[in-house]
């Protein structure tokens, strides 16, 4: 009855006319409506502000402030500059109201005037308020196309105890790097395509921070040689590609429990990997093997993710690699990482893996008996996933001859598939030739522990799954075709 009498209030208060409507936004507490706002985008903000004395008030202590220049301000430059003049005159009337995020985005070559406005200073002058307002979360996108170093993180900023993540883009740019003793209290730092000027303060600093728990490292460049050691890094992310002068990573970290590295380079002479990280839970690895690799004694891991794309003859390092890892309970591998697994002979045992993924182009003639005998001695498998990289599939009708798919079945049963007795889920990608349906048919005709089958088909594949005759099965397992 209060709800209807509510309603029926508002409703009669509408109806004499706008002075009588209740500004019920008004009335919400300070971060209620801080939440609703953060749902526009910044510049509606602003004209919420307009609305009213209070919520220009709550415009003014808005948490998060975003500057990012829209096309025409960006090309036009009179609206550049009254882009930055706006804001200027908001920051100054915002006073001292923290700061929970500030995100910059910036372009300094799109207007040869850029110079004449002082927008490096302006935005210099931003940060420094920003770090008197508590700020906890400082974001930086800058597109300059000048090869300068940037000093955009003035001292200041190494003051501020309440900063808690970093994150700078700086388009290949150069970031000269303060000190070793610059934001110790961070938790949170991602750098991407940068190029660090003054290296062996950013190698000091890291072991200084006590609180660091993630560090990414996308796209930075100019480096020889890095050095991650820390006792607080929980999460490391290391992403390189093309020629990069690096020739050694190493990352040491009793608490580190996710590592990510994407490392791929054209000459692989004299490069090294090292890692220590004994209570590692999660690995994903990618690029290239390199002359000489260290993953340590990974006794804590849980998942890992290879997708590496070894040379002919690096079949043995394939291998240290597998048992380093071989504890992990969950294990996917690309088709490239598998071919060299299995030229090893004899293929190295994997049992103890639960989950396991394979991503291939598809399941053709040559890595079939090899996918088989990886699969051999898995005894203690429970789910299967074999998923197929869309761009490689193509329809092929089902009366079509098939030259890529020249097994049968006896290939699985000479490998002894059966003795997967704990395999209860599979998951098959459907691609170019009939592998695929094979291995699916031997799994629901000999292994009785299976419960379920789920078979991903394209819409090309279509009329070729309905044609298809359902096997005899040997357990009452549920078989989904599922259309991607």
């Amino acid at each position: 009855m209060d709800h209807r009498r509510k309603m029926l209030a508002t409703a009669s208060s509408q109806a004499q006319g706008p002075e009588f409507i209740v500004d019920r936004f008004s009335d919400l507490p300070v971060e209620v409506a801080h939440h609703i706002l953060s749902f526009l985008p910044f510049k509606d903000i602003g004209q919420v502000g307009c609305v009213s004395k209070r919520c220009l008030e709550l415009y003014l202590s808005y948490p998060s402030l975003i500057f990012n220049l829209s096309h025409h301000q960006r090309n036009n430059m009179w609206r550049r500059l009254e882009a930055f003049n706006y804001f200027d005159k908001f920051l100054a009337n915002r006073d001292s109201n923290e700061i929970e995020c500030f995100r910059i985005s910036w372009d300094y070559h799109s207007v040869k005037f850029a110079r004449e406005f002082n927008e490096l200073l302006r935005i210099t002058t931003w940060i420094r308020h920003a770090a008197r307002c508590n700020v906890q979360v400082l974001d930086l996108d800058f597109d300059t196309r000048c090869r300068v170093p940037l000093e955009l993180l003035p001292s200041s900023i190494s003051a501020c105890k309440s900063l808690r993540t970093l994150v700078i883009n700086f388009n290949w740019n150069i970031l000269k790097w303060p000190s070793s003793n610059f934001l110790t209290n961070l938790q949170c730092l991602k750098l991407k395509r940068v190029q660090i000027e003054g290296l062996e303060l950013f190698d000091k600093w890291i072991p200084c921070c006590k609180f660091l728990k993630e560090l990414q490292l996308v796209y930075v460049s100019g480096i020889k040689r890095m050095t991650v050691i820390s006792s607080s890094l929980e999460s490391f992310s290391f992403v390189l590609y093309d020629r990069n002068p690096l020739c050694y990573l190493g990352i040491s970290g009793e608490k580190l429990e996710d590592i990510h590295i994407q490392w791929q380079c054209a000459s692989l002479s004299g490069k090294s990997l090292n890692i220590f990280a004994p209570n590692l839970k999660y690995l994903k690895w990618g690029g290239n093997l390199m002359d000489h690799q260290n993953l340590g004694n990974l006794m804590c891991l849980e998942k890992a993710e290879i997708y590496l794309y070894p040379k002919v003859d690096e079949s043995d390092k394939v291998f240290e690699v597998l048992c380093s890892i071989g504890r992990s309970k969950v294990l996917i591998l690309n088709e490239e990482t598998m071919k060299a697994l299995c030229r090893k002979s004899p293929m190295p045992t994997l049992d103890g893996i639960s989950y396991l993924g394979l991503r291939t182009s598809s399941l053709s003639d040559e890595l079939f008996p090899k996918m088989v005998s990886l699969l051999n001695g898995m005894t203690t498998l429970r789910k299967l996933c074999i998923t197929s990289n869309p761009s490689f599939i193509r329809w092929r009708p089902l009366d079509a001859p098939d030259n890529s798919s020249r097994y049968n079945t006896s290939c699985c049963g000479s490998h002894n598939l059966a003795c997967m007795h704990e395999l209860q889920e599979v998951i098959i990608e459907l691609s170019n030739g009939t592998n695929e349906w094979k291995l699916a048919k031997y799994i629901l005709e000999h292994i009785r522990s299976l419960k379920k089958m789920v078979i991903l088909y394209s819409s090309k594949q279509e009329e070729d799954v309905v044609l298809r005759k359902k096997p005899e099965m040997i357990s009452a397992a549920t078989v989904v075709f599922q259309k991607k």
